[in-house]
């Protein structure tokens, strides 16, 4: 049979099984990384979502959407759920100061431990949301950002708490590095700065808002000669 005619009639029979039934190329069809993603996430594997997407940004860096979803997985493998926090945060549950605690040491009680691995977790979902471009963020981005934020400058508070009573001491103050406090308030201010582009009628948002807004309130309030001794006193409540 000349090649020509062999080559037209496995066409017509591949063309016959198109049409007739089933694709029986489907299960070679490229897949949504995203999609994979999501659902190793709904299955509690943030591994098996980090993995996909890394391979996946790699061919496509400026795919914003699987660079939420990544930063997502890193948060979740750290223990951090960022509309969980939020909710937490509004609620009488959380985020509450006391007589012998503030705004961020109520927070340790719902996040979970400060290992140095929760922490590199969290702060590359925070370092994956910022490469977002504000043009391309969603207001669940903007949540995110926030969250992430929030957590992160909590688990580097709460890692202070050697001693797990919940309160940051003196003594305990002592492990606090000028690069620490530098880096914790900074991440404040982005929280607060990412909550200001985030939406209006969403009332778990502004509720976990005006808690950011009140712990920079505080600081500002506690003596010293520099934000870093503003914060050290508001953290061990001397003073304020």
């Amino acid at each position: 049979m000349p090649k020509i005619k062999k080559l037209y009639i496995i066409a017509l029979i591949v063309s016959h099984l198109v049409s007739c039934g089933p694709n029986p190329f489907a299960s070679y069809e490229t897949k949504d990384p995203g999609e994979d993603a999501t659902v190793a996430l709904e299955d509690g594997n943030p591994n098996k979502a980090i993995n996909i997407l890394t391979d996946a940004l790699k061919d496509e860096p400026e795919n914003w959407q699987w660079v939420s979803i990544l930063a997502l997985a890193y948060a979740e493998r750290a223990g951090i759920n960022a509309l969980t926090l939020a909710q937490k945060m509004a609620s009488n549950s959380g985020g509450q100061a006391t007589t012998s605690s503030n705004e961020v040491t109520a927070l340790f009680s719902i996040l979970p431990e400060a290992t140095d691995s929760n922490i590199n977790d969290v702060d590359e979902a925070v370092a994956l949301m910022l490469k977002i471009p504000a043009l391309n963020r969603t207001t669940a981005d903007v949540l995110k950002i926030a969250m992430f934020q929030t957590a992160s400058l909590t688990l580097r508070t709460k890692k202070l708490d050697t001693n797990g009573d919940g309160i940051i001491s003196v003594s305990e103050l002592l492990g606090m590095s000028s690069g620490d406090a530098l880096t914790i308030l900074t991440q404040l201010a982005s929280a607060a700065a990412a909550f200001a582009g985030g939406d209006p009628s969403s009332s778990t948002d502004q509720a976990a808002a005006a808690q950011i807004s009140t712990i920079q309130s505080a600081i500002g309030t506690c003596p010293g000669a520099s934000q870093e001794d503003k914060l050290k006193n508001y953290l061990s409540k001397t003073g304020c």
